[in-house]
């Protein structure tokens, strides 16, 4: 008696409010620090996150790799080095916070539209090696850091 067992997989996507929730209070802050209109900071902060998971998984790949990471393809993560669980379970929380950067074009838009944000803004530089920007300071860099390592934990 062979019997096909068919189930119905929903999937649940977590509400925005939810995903933005590790931003804040630093969104708000950066909204009423710099006037920044609408989700502005919030954008920030997710493309800082991005590049934070690179420098922190893949240190040596550019900055558009971020789809490629997020996609689990492409050269760069091919050649990956060993990662320990925590650089895993980070890989991870980054695939649903970041959702929409494994879409390439997505990610390169958002990238666009960073580098056109004012240097006392950005906590990362925007060349082809990405870095950190040095003209941040470091209690800036420090806070942006630790609100990263919280949200990939």
């Amino acid at each position: 008696m062979n019997m096909v067992l068919s189930s119905t997989h929903l999937e649940t996507r977590p509400a925005l409010s939810s995903l933005l929730r590790w931003q804040e209070p630093l969104a708000t802050r950066l909204r009423h620090k710099h006037a920044l209109p609408g989700l502005v900071a919030n954008r920030l902060l997710n493309v800082e996150l991005g590049l934070y998971l690179l420098a922190e998984l893949l240190p040596t790949a550019p900055p558009h790799a971020l789809p490629d990471l997020l996609n689990k393809q492409g050269a760069a993560y091919r050649q990956r080095p060993i990662w320990s669980p925590r650089q895993h379970r980070a890989l991870s929380q980054a695939q649903t916070l970041l959702a929409p950067y494994r879409d390439r074009a997505a990610w390169y838009k958002a990238l666009d539209k960073y580098t056109t944000l004012s240097p006392e803004l950005r906590t990362f530089g925007t060349g082809v090696r990405g870095g950190w920007n040095p003209n941040i300071s470091s209690y800036v860099l420090r806070d942006r850091l630790s609100l990263f390592q919280r949200a990939l934990a």
